[in-house]
């Protein structure tokens, strides 16, 4: 029988894992945004990766034991889908959000 109080077991601490590793890349994402290179885009693709592991395994593990981390990495996950929405509306807008430092 699994208990609430049972320490967390690896696949369960994945969501806040991936979570956590979405909000790094998009920090980094940010950080090189006006690089654009092999860098940048590998960068991108692995907070891309990242957000989309978080969200479908924390969805996944809403319920049970892993609860909390679930929450956790849904909550990280929903910082990065509101930095892509953020910047997708600036873009609208007419902003350019990756070309504030001029390049390179």
């Amino acid at each position: 029988m699994i208990y609430d109080d049972e320490p967390a077991t690896a696949r369960g601490r994945l969501p806040a894992v991936l979570g956590m590793a979405s909000v790094a890349l998009l920090a980094a994402a940010l950080r090189w945004a006006h690089h654009w290179g092999a860098l940048a885009d590998l960068i991108v693709a692995s907070w891309a990766a990242a957000t989309l592991g978080a969200l479908v395994v924390s969805l996944r593990s809403t319920d049970g034991p892993g609860r909390p981390a679930a929450l956790f990495g849904l909550a990280l996950a929903g910082v990065s889908v509101a930095a892509l929405v953020v910047a997708g509306i600036a873009a609208a807008a007419g902003a350019d959000p990756a070309g504030a430092c001029g390049g390179g």
